[in-house]
């Protein structure tokens, strides 16, 4: 599988990540969901985020817990 923004192969736990309101598989590498700001994410029980030594960036900041989401806001693009 790869990354819907730069096309990059996913790793194990980039393929698996959903985001945690609409639970929708994001497919997209960690440098580019870390490019966007504010996308709350989760990942299955279990799944261990390997580090990559070449790689300057950490796991995903944005990974929560679905039970502590409360609140999500919308921009909508498309109101007259």
């Amino acid at each position: 599988m790869r990354c819907v923004c730069c096309d990059k192969k996913l790793k194990d736990h980039e393929s698996v990540r959903r985001h945690a309101i609409t639970n929708e598989f994001l497919d997209m590498c960690d440098a580019c969901l870390k490019e966007i700001p504010n996308i709350p994410t989760k990942l299955p029980k279990g799944v261990v985020i390997e580090a990559d030594p070449f790689e300057d960036s950490e796991a995903n900041d944005n990974d929560v817990d679905i039970d502590s989401v409360t609140h999500c806001y919308t921009l909508d693009l498309d109101k007259d």
